[in-house]
């Protein structure tokens, strides 16, 4: 008894430390869940002012809106009850050392450690703040050149920061076209721990370009652009490249959907003879088989668009964000996240490294309004599937898209997919690979991870960008990085 009175002091200290810190963690992230709910609230109650929802609309919001209740209660709920069930363990294991005088943790020692992990929580956005200065492009430095721009795109040459290594001129150019949504930094994760995609060409000494979009706040033609606006430009800017390196034909490299728009550019035949290769990664082909998106209700454009200062209408990138949140539901309420960030602190002993904060910057910091135009096409491909002759449910200068067209345009198109992705599923990914069948110019590999993976992870052991491997389906592949290292010499 005197043993558990003498760790009261130290024990009662700790638990207040822990749960004021616990309070901290938790407000702030319900009130970042929160802005985001209050944001959308704001733009629908506005949408249904102006043009109402019928009554079978209203009843299909509504039921979808208590699903997803119910799914983040139960994953809040399961992971609550695991949490509680390991502490638990280790304060009952602590007391009974205490009690005992056995050897191990003692009360005071375990409540001391527990509210060192939940400090660590509520000061983790701080490490989200100060990883800003090495997550992503930072485009004002030498490491980057501005080679062009056109009304609605910058163009940034990505140089090799790897030691020893040039650009190298016999090479084939590359240009990286991000998302819309969640911007271009993605593509640099962390550049300087060599966890950026576009560094992983670059530092080959492949000529290595990104299209970064406009600040869409004060650019009214990016405001406006469309999908054939998006197309013209994209071709001049490959035409740009081929410029600067000898005449060689641009490989496009998009990211989510865009790959799914630089392959509606290549399909459409404007980019023939400034392009001869496609590269996309984790890209929805055929969003119909994206069942946590295409199950979302259909809703009017107006539910998801924010009037800006110019006039011009544009989607809104929290709303958009949070509807790709709620796809993960049951693992995004705020207590799961904090939960999820005590996970982590314990596992690595308080020392997650950068990775964690960079990828919460990214997905807290890099949301950005989308072109209306750009919004609407995306959608259509969610919600209405590739024809049985494959034919894209969009199209382009008002002419059909169809996939068979790579074969005629002798585009060789190398894709990559994620085997554990919730959000692009393989189906997703893979849908038009059946109008193919039989032609060599298709290469399809399937990686290890979810969404992101390639993304944050690009040297990973089993699959490294730069390298051959044995693929997630056990197939003998090759990274992008070094398809467009052996193009480049058939080239």
């Amino acid at each position: 008894m005197f043993a558990l009175l003498r760790e009261m002091p130290d024990f009662t200290t700790s638990w207040m430390r822990y749960t004021m810190a616990m309070m901290r963690a938790s407000n702030r992230e319900v009130t970042e869940f929160n802005d985001n709910l209050f944001i959308a609230a704001q733009i629908a109650m506005t949408a249904a002012r102006d043009n109402p929802m019928s009554v079978m609309e209203a009843f299909e919001v509504a039921e979808h809106s208590v699903g997803m209740a119910r799914k983040g209660m139960a994953g809040a709920q399961g992971k609550m009850a695991d949490y509680a069930f390991d502490q638990m363990e280790e304060g009952t294991r602590a007391f009974l050392n205490t009690v005992l005088k056995s050897d191990g943790e003692k009360l005071g020692g375990y409540m001391k450690r527990e509210a060192q992990i939940m400090e660590a929580v509520s000061n983790f956005h701080e490490q989200i703040e100060a990883i800003g200065d090495e997550f992503g492009f930072h485009f004002d430095t030498s490491a980057y050149k501005l080679v062009h721009e056109t009304d609605s795109f910058e163009l940034y040459q990505v140089l090799p920061i790897k030691e020893g290594v040039k650009v190298n001129e016999h090479l084939k150019p590359v240009i990286l076209v991000p998302p819309y949504m969640l911007g271009v930094h993605i593509l640099a994760f962390l550049p300087y721990e060599n966890k950026s995609y576009s560094h992983s060409f670059a530092n080959e000494g492949i000529p290595t370009y990104v299209r970064v979009v406009k600040d869409i706040m004060t650019n009214d033609k990016v405001q406006m652009m469309t999908p054939e606006d998006d197309c013209e430009q994209t071709r001049q800017l490959c035409a740009k490249v081929m410029e600067l390196n000898d005449g060689k034909k641009v490989t496009l490299n998009g990211t989510c959907q865009g790959g799914y728009i630089s392959l509606m550019n290549i399909l459409s035949g404007k980019l023939k003879d400034v392009c001869d290769a496609l590269i996309t990664n984790v890209t929805p082909v055929d969003g119909t088989y994206s069942e946590a998106i295409s199950g979302m209700p259909t809703m009017h454009h107006d539910f998801v668009t924010t009037t800006l200062p110019s006039g011009n209408k544009v989607a809104n990138g929290y709303l958009l964000s949070l509807g790709m949140r709620f796809v993960a539901i049951d693992r995004e309420t705020p207590l799961v996240k904090v939960l999820d960030q005590i996970s982590l602190q314990r596992a690595t002993d308080m020392n997650p490294g950068k990775t964690p904060a960079a990828l919460f910057r990214w997905l807290l910091k890099e949301r950005v309004h989308l072109p209306l135009a750009i919004a609407n096409m995306s959608s259509h491909t969610f919600q209405d599937p590739i024809a049985d002759d494959g034919t894209l449910p969009v199209k382009l200068f008002d002419q059909p898209l169809n996939i068979k067209d790579l074969i005629a345009l002798n585009v060789p198109w190398y894709q990559n997919y994620a085997i554990k992705d919730d959000l692009v599923t393989p189906p997703c990914a893979t849908a038009g690979n059946k109008f193919l069948e039989g032609w060599n110019g298709l290469e399809s590999v399937a990686f290890f991870g979810g969404h992101v993976a390639i993304l944050t992870s690009p040297y990973g052991k089993k699959a490294p960008v730069t390298g051959n491997f044995t693929d997630a389906n056990g197939n003998a592949s090759r990274g992008p990085v070094k398809f467009q290292m052996d193009i480049s010499k058939t080239a």
